[in-house]
């Protein structure tokens, strides 16, 4: 008897030797597609309230800027008065330029804009790997703070001897910061980007 109960144990262990493991897969397919993206927006403000009268160049804000065109990004720039304007209508002119380091062709070297000026358009140059990460881009304004008086309303020549900024000198203008009457002065400034 004893005999065959270890017989039969041997067999067992073979049995169980014996099936083949059974194989299992599992597909998964993952889709995903890139599709032009621009986003603007505000990274920080230097300040609410620009400090006119003391005619340094001063920045205003940062912007924050992300493109992933293929073809780079345009960057429209516009200033809603061009002046510096009081409720009153008085009128303070300003130089405005705009540093991207990240893509310096968005930015725009110091320029003087006026009533009805058009608006700044710049371009990436095509695709920037910077550019669809996310970029930076400071705002810096450049008041006339010595200019002489004038009612502000059809505007003064500036003073080509001691301007604040170029736009003092070459385009008609209010009150220089430092001369203008007291209140409040407004500028609305839009940028907008988008794929080139």
């Amino acid at each position: 008897m004893r005999a065959f109960i270890v017989a039969m144990a041997t067999a067992a262990a073979a049995v169980l030797a014996v099936p083949a493991v059974a194989s299992a897969q599992t597909n998964v397919t993952v889709t995903t597609s890139v599709t032009n993206f621009c986003g603007i927006g505000l990274a920080n403000v230097a300040g609410g309230n620009v400090a006119v009268a003391n005619g340094a160049r001063q920045k205003v804000t940062t912007l924050r800027m992300s493109c992933n065109s293929a073809t780079g990004a345009k960057l429209t720039s516009s200033a809603q008065n061009g002046d510096f304007k009081s409720p009153g209508g008085v009128l303070i002119n300003y130089d405005w330029d705009l540093v991207v380091q990240g893509v310096p062709s968005l930015g725009f070297a110091p320029v003087d804009t006026w009533p009805g000026s058009p608006a700044i358009v710049t371009n990436s140059g095509g695709y920037s790997q910077a550019l669809a990460d996310g970029i930076f881009a400071d705002l810096f304004l450049n008041l006339c703070y010595n200019v002489p008086g004038g009612s502000g309303v059809g505007g003064t020549q500036g003073d080509n001897t001691n301007p604040g900024s170029s736009g003092c000198a070459a385009a008609p203008s209010g009150p220089g910061a430092a001369s203008a009457p007291a209140g409040t002065y407004t500028e609305v400034f839009t940028f907008a980007l988008n794929p080139a």
